[in-house]
């Protein structure tokens, strides 16, 4: 009977081990991300904008890219257990998925996708999240607790210049100027 018991202990537990092994493997990352980023060309923009004779730039999906990466570059840690460590940005008009890799407790490595929505409100950018998921399953806020990225445009204008408009289109945006 005790050896019973034992065959039987011993048969879960390596049942718990191949399960815990296939759900780590099940979450791993499928793809090499970073958080490198590099400057938005500020400058080129402006001489882009001089050059066309209209008070208004264009942010690639690239550029949107860049700016969110040094966002989430600032503040990677999302949780007592979790850092994002890299990312990638793919934007749809105002929707936009965000595939992370985040390390987890016991250094576990997780692949996963976060839907945001874009949203105007002068003069900020507000990113906020909606739906997490790993692998297309979702999964409770709770697990990845991440606050909306806020994105102050007037810090990064001279004077006398605001925002008139944002226009979220299919891989970028593009944003309309006025004079003071």
């Amino acid at each position: 009977m005790l050896r019973k018991t034992m065959i039987g202990l011993a048969v879960l537990l390596l049942a718990i081990v191949v399960l815990c092994g296939a759900a780590i493997m099940y979450v791993k990352p499928t793809e090499a991300l970073n958080l490198d980023y590099e400057q938005v060309p500020v400058a080129q923009k402006a001489l882009e904008m001089i050059k066309a004779r209209k008070l208004e730039v264009r942010l690639s999906e690239r550029d949107l890219n860049d700016i969110l990466k040094k966002q989430l570059a600032a503040r990677a840690k999302i949780g007592p257990n979790a850092t994002i460590e890299g990312a990638r940005f793919e934007q749809r008009g105002s929707r936009l998925t965000a595939y992370v890799n985040i390390r987890t407790v016991g250094g576990i490595a997780v692949g996963g996708a976060i839907d945001f929505t874009l949203e105007w409100k002068s003069p900020e950018l507000i990113v906020r999240p909606t739906e997490p998921r790993i692998r297309g399953l979702s999964v409770p806020d709770a697990w990845l607790p991440l606050e909306p990225i806020v994105i102050r445009a007037d810090e990064l204008l001279p004077p006398l210049v605001t925002i008139k408009d944002v226009r979220f289109e299919d891989a970028g945006i593009t944003i309309a100027f006025k004079l003071e």
